[in-house]
Parts: C-alpha cells; sequence; structure tokens
C-alpha cells in the first residue's frame, strides 16, 4: 500500500520555483481508505470460505483489496485547479503551478485534443 516505485508513480506536482516532485498512490491514503480495504479484505475472504475454500484472511486478500481500492480511487485529487488541490492534500510551503497525473500513462497512448478556436451559440 504505501511502496514507491514506477507503478505506484500517481501525480508530478511542479511548483513556482521549477522544482518537480512525484507523488505516490501511499501519499494519499485515508483512515476512511484503509477501512475500505479491510471491508474489501474481508468479503474476498468470506466469498473464498463460503465457495469452500481456506479460512481466514490471507495475503491475496489485502493485496487484492488494496489494488482495487486504488484503482477505484485513481481520479483522486482533481487536477484542473492545483491551488485548490495543495490546500486539499496539505502540501504547504511554495505555490504549486501544476499538477499532472500520472496514472496510465506508460499503460496507453495519450491522446492529442483539438483546441477550439471560436464557440457556437446556444438557444
Amino acid at each position: 500500500m504505501f511502496e514507491r516505485g514506477e507503478t505506484t508513480e500517481f501525480l508530478e506536482v511542479s511548483y513556482a520555483n521549477g522544482e518537480k516532485e512525484v507523488l505516490h498512490f501511499g501519499d494519499f491514503v485515508s483512515g476512511a481508505m484503509i477501512e475500505s480495504v479491510v471491508r474489501r479484505a474481508k468479503k474476498l475472504a468470506l466469498k473464498r470460505c463460503i465457495g469452500g475454500g481456506e479460512k481466514g484472511l490471507v495475503t491475496d486478500d489485502l493485496v487484492g483489496a488494496v489494488r482495487e481500492e486504488f484503482r477505484e480511487n485513481k481520479d483522486l485529487p482533481n487536477t484542473s485547479n492545483p491551488d485548490d488541490w495543495a490546500k486539499i492534500a496539505g502540501r504547504k510551503g511554495e505555490r504549486i503551478v501544476a499538477v499532472k497525473s500520472l496514472v496510465g500513462l506508460t499503460r496507453q497512448p495519450q491522446r492529442n485534443m483539438e483546441k477550439v478556436v471560436t464557440t457556437g451559440q446556444y438557444l
């Protein structure tokens, strides 16, 4: 859950002084998320037991629960307004100028977005 590696990179934060910081999934764990992971792991263990499998919680239950929780919360921070996000995340000090999501960048190609030059009128 708190592993720090290339597969757990979540956001890249750019500061006004030019520094960049990579934040990992573990940097966003809250008590509510831990509670949810425990609930998911218990549910997995119960399903396995009902199906005639091993009783009790096993490592695979916890690992699967953590993966599912992070998958569900991959859009946790809204990166559209870095200042609002920085207040929520509790990062103090240098002003944040940009927040870039690192989730899925190596797994799928990025799409180019076209800039809209003129807007239409809606009635």
